[in-house]
């Protein structure tokens, strides 16, 4: 199976592109930043999308460490009915921030 095109060195830049490169999860950050402690509905608001597209994205930014919940997700946990709030995780944001930096050679 052929692998996608991948310039050489461009190695440490697959999870801040992954993260940051995405509209939506970058407008999830933002908000959160300048929000923290919001459930769903807010975010989903104010980025004018359904809450059923914002939830799977904060799932894999709380997975990859860009997001923390409150209460965390849990492995096998189910946290139905349960009012979830998320903020960003801002030391791991500024972290694939400046990663990213350098692997396009800003820094």
């Amino acid at each position: 199976m052929p692998r996608l095109a991948q310039p050489a060195g461009s190695e440490d830049a697959e999870d801040p592109i992954a993260h940051l490169g995405n509209l939506i999860n970058a407008g999830i950050l933002r908000y959160l930043r300048a929000h923290p402690n919001s459930t769903v509905g807010p975010i989903a608001a104010a980025l004018e999308l359904r809450p059923t597209t914002i939830k799977p994205r904060l799932d894999q930014l709380e997975e990859a460490g860009l997001v923390t919940s409150d209460p965390p997700a849990s492995a096998g946990q189910p946290r139905r009915g349960v009012w979830i709030t998320y903020r960003t995780n801002n030391e791991a944001v500024t972290d694939l921030y400046l990663r990213l930096g350098l692997a396009i050679g800003e820094f």
